[in-house]
């Protein structure tokens, strides 16, 4: 976006301050609205203006367009981002966690979560064993939380987790419609119960109040719902809904709205929503009160229409083919958003199939071994880090797949689905900046 008359010419772009000299040429940041005053025609210093020239080229490498839209910052960035080739933070490989040829209670079925206690602990959502691992700050195995049931502390399809600061945990069960709160030593300290069955993750706001979101109500797809229904839900501890809010995309249809609009959710430290979607070129961050803070894209090396459309029979529904766009996100300490992004599409073969290890307290009853993907060159997956306003700051290459991402202080753990492993990384910010 750009405006240019006489000698003044103003662009939306990331702030600079540039000054040579009063006579020759100002470039000031005041509102990240900079304004450019050209150079007087008179002047004949030609080795200047060939340096300014080639310092303008640079400064606008990875800037980024910011406009407003119906009272909403939006921001496309472009490829590269703010840090350049001087990134101010990297990870560090830390440990991996499960694996299809571990030991029974470091062997998971389906994991889909972990969280991080107060004191390092460690509580593995391990989905399709109907369980949660407690393991200490250096990975060994504590105890078992859970089993399979109805009951209080039991689950039938726990999907999500989160943790407050007295390392209470919250356990979303999809199956159930039912949040279960445990302490950090398992024991059921209440019950949240909803009405309606509804997919994705939850995270905690302020006390009393829980965000949930991540998949639109299936019935968009059999017909029963013709209107979209809002992306996010807050609801108190009874269970209660208090607001709605957050848009869909509409499709045209409700096979591919249903599919398009998946996405992964988080809170920063002020408990801010942020959100990825999978099949999307968007990235959106939320006040707690549903106000749209911003949203985000940037450039992609694939398209994000809809390649092929699914179809659907009474028996159940077969969704569109398009290309995955993300699959997590996650805010750290400096309220930063890193989400995981595809650089390509993955080939069959990549893709595989994902292995599962069937256990309980007396052991191991079955592993199922993966079509085992081929090796991430470091050329598919990456993380991609914005500022707490939207601005691709840069991004760090991935040499695995990855599938969720959360972060606790400057531990960062990422899921991998095929081989039911997580990765803990460090953190590590440049001190050179």
């Amino acid at each position: 976006m750009s405006d240019e008359s006489g000698d003044k010419f103003v662009t939306k772009r990331e702030s600079f301050f540039l000054e040579f000299d009063s006579s020759f040429y100002r470039c000031y940041s005041l509102d990240k609205q900079p304004s450019r005053e050209k150079m007087p025609r008179s002047v004949p210093n030609v080795r200047l203006r060939i340096l300014l020239a080639l310092f303008l080229v640079s400064i606008f490498v990875g800037a980024q367009k910011i406009e407003t839209v119906n009272g909403v910052r939006v921001v496309h960035n472009e490829k590269g981002g703010k840090w350049g080739a001087n990134p101010e933070v990297k990870l560090e490989l830390v440990r991996t966690i499960g694996g299809l040829d571990a030991e029974v209670n470091l062997s998971f079925n389906n994991p889909n979560d972990i969280v991080q206690d107060s004191v390092g602990n460690l509580y593995i959502l391990d989905t399709d064993n109907n369980r949660i691992q407690k393991l200490d700050s250096e990975g060994k195995f504590i105890k078992t939380i859970g089993r399979k049931g109805q009951g209080p502390g039991e689950f039938q399809a726990a999907h999500s987790m989160d943790i407050d600061n007295e390392d209470n945990l919250f356990v979303f069960d999809m199956r159930s419609r039912r949040i279960e709160v445990l302490s950090s030593e398992g024991k059921p300290l209440r019950t949240t119960k909803f009405r309606a069955f509804s997919g994705g993750q939850i995270r905690l706001l302020k006390p009393g109040l829980i965000v949930r979101g991540g998949s639109l109500d299936y019935g968009i797809v059999m017909g029963r719902v013709k209107k979209l229904p809002k992306l996010l839900e807050v609801v108190d501890q009874n269970g209660k809904a208090k607001f709605a809010f957050g848009e869909a995309t509409d499709y045209g249809d409700g096979n591919t709205s249903w599919h398009a609009n998946y996405f992964n959710l988080d809170t920063d430290s002020e408990k801010n929503i942020c959100l990825n979607f999978q099949w999307q070129n968007r990235i959106e961050k939320y006040a707690p009160d549903g106000r749209l803070l911003w949203r985000a894209d940037r450039p992609l090396n694939y398209g994000t229409d809809v390649i092929e459309k699914g179809f659907v029979t009474r028996r159940g529904a077969q969704g569109p083919k398009m290309n995955v766009v993300s699959s997590g996100i996650a805010a750290d300490g400096k309220g930063r958003i890193w989400v995981i992004t595809l650089r390509r599409q993955l080939t069959k073969e990549e893709r595989g199939s994902g292995g599962s290890v069937v256990a309980t307290d007396a052991g191991v009853v079955s592993r199922t071994i993966p079509t085992q993907p081929k090796v991430v060159k470091g050329d598919a997956y990456k993380l991609e880090i914005f500022s707490p306003d939207g601005i691709l700051l840069g991004e760090i290459s991935l040499t695995h797949h990855a599938h969720g991402i959360r972060i606790f202080g400057n531990n960062l753990f990422i899921r991998e689905y095929y081989n039911t492993i997580f990765y803990q990384y460090k953190i590590i910010e440049n001190e050179s900046h």
